[in-house]
């Protein structure tokens, strides 16, 4: 069956690469970091966001979300390039990849756990290391540290916990590898065209009406413009709390992420999660 191909601003993305015919692409240490360099300048180029990437030796997963630009076009940056550089060193011709990348559709951020959890655990779960923290072209190690550069650590770890040391603590507890289920993981992150619920699923299926916008959906839940518009001033009169609700309900379903939904009536993601329960 032909994979589906969404892309709309926003959207969450379990990328999967592998080796043409499932051969070693990553030979050595400096193979792994050229694909990491050529991940970042494309970043740096393009508009997306990585939360979790591992580079294992034939193939490699990236967790990212994709905004101004189109994943298509990011990941036709990110594997030319690579399969340029790995034919001149090693002097072959024909393709690196076996054939386009995988693009599961991830709903939102509420899949942050199990997903970033999964991919830092294949290297153990390959039986090339132990643990995650022994594996160092995964991206574990930046939230175990603490480091904001490659990785975009914060919208992970602020949602564990607002102070920094608690959330790379409880980080560390839920990486776990006791509480992996490896092979249930893999059938979810893996063998999935969209992960998220099923009306989400079978809105992005049916794929007949285009996805309201989260203004439409707010004047849909409002009785008039003048609710409307006390909402997306801020107002916190507590009339206003069932609009709200019902605003971040459809929202939900309609696929946008806590964070899209507060952005549009300016109130915090934790804010937004209160109200909703």
């Amino acid at each position: 069956m032909k994979r589906l191909r969404i892309e709309y601003y926003g959207a969450y993305y379990h990328i999967i690469q592998r080796g043409v015919n499932k051969e070693y692409i990553f030979n050595d240490d400096k193979d792994k970091a050229r694909l990491l360099e050529i991940v970042v300048e494309t970043k740096e180029l393009y508009d997306f966001k990585i939360f979790a990437y591992a580079i294992m030796g034939n193939h490699y997963h990236l967790f990212i979300q994709a905004l101004n630009i189109p994943i298509s076009k990011i990941m036709h940056q990110i594997n030319t390039r690579y399969a340029m550089y790995y034919n001149k060193k090693y002097e072959k011709v024909g393709h690196v990849f076996e054939g386009r990348y995988k693009g599961i559709l991830v709903q939102d951020d509420s899949y942050f756990v199990t997903l970033v959890k999964y991919i830092h655990n294949n290297p153990v779960a390959a039986g090339i290391c132990d643990s995650m923290e022994e594996y160092k072209w995964s991206s574990d190690m930046f939230y175990r540290r603490n480091i904001d550069n490659i990785v975009d650590i914060d919208e992970f770890l602020n949602m564990i916990s607002s102070n920094r040391s608690k959330s790379i603590e409880k980080y560390i507890e839920l990486m776990e590898v006791d509480n992996i289920d490896q092979g249930v993981l893999m059938d979810l992150y893996e063998n999935s065209d969209i992960i998220g619920t099923d009306d989400f699923i079978r809105k992005i299926r049916e794929d007949k009406n285009p996805r309201l916008s989260l203004d439409e959906i707010l004047e849909k839940v409002c009785p008039s413009l003048e609710e409307f518009n006390l909402i997306k001033s801020g107002s916190r009169l507590r009339d206003l709390t069932k609009y709200k609700k019902e605003y971040i309900n459809l929202s939900r379903k309609e696929g946008y992420t806590y964070k899209e939904i507060g952005e549009n009536i300016g109130v915090t993601t934790q804010s937004i999660r209160y109200i909703e329960k």
